[in-house]
């Protein structure tokens, strides 16, 4: 059997078992990685590949990046202005005192609680 031979049919069906088996192998190696990795060990790699994509970009500080300088010019005015902190601040709002009542009365967490109780994260051993 000569390449010249192959049909259409066949080259898309080998072509979608290879991408296949591929994505496979991918998504187990990286499982494979993790599962050997302790907890802290993960989260240090993922630590330093944030910081090293900061480092990539071109402008680090909202100061420097020149979508915002757009932004506060052409709509929020200028920064700390009344129109900007309504925007772009968060308020938060202490909810423990419920969610502790809850747990105090037995509705917290919900019915399916149970089931997530033991398990670990898939990345802890």
């Amino acid at each position: 059997m000569s390449i010249m031979s192959i049909t259409r049919r066949g080259f898309l069906r080998g072509c979608c078992i290879l991408t296949g088996g591929l994505a496979f192998g991918i998504h187990w190696t990286g499982r494979a990685v993790a599962a050997a990795l302790s907890v802290k060990d993960h989260m240090k790699t993922r630590i330093a590949s944030v910081y090293r994509e900061d480092k990539r970009y071109p402008s680090r500080t909202s100061m420097d990046n020149e979508q915002v300088k757009l932004l506060y010019k052409n709509f929020l005015g200028k920064p700390l202005d009344e129109k900007a902190h309504h925007l772009l601040h968060n308020h938060w709002i202490d909810k423990s005192a419920g969610v502790k009542k809850l747990s105090d009365a037995g509705q917290y967490p919900g019915p399916r609680g149970g089931e997530f109780r033991y398990k670990k994260y898939p990345f802890e051993r």
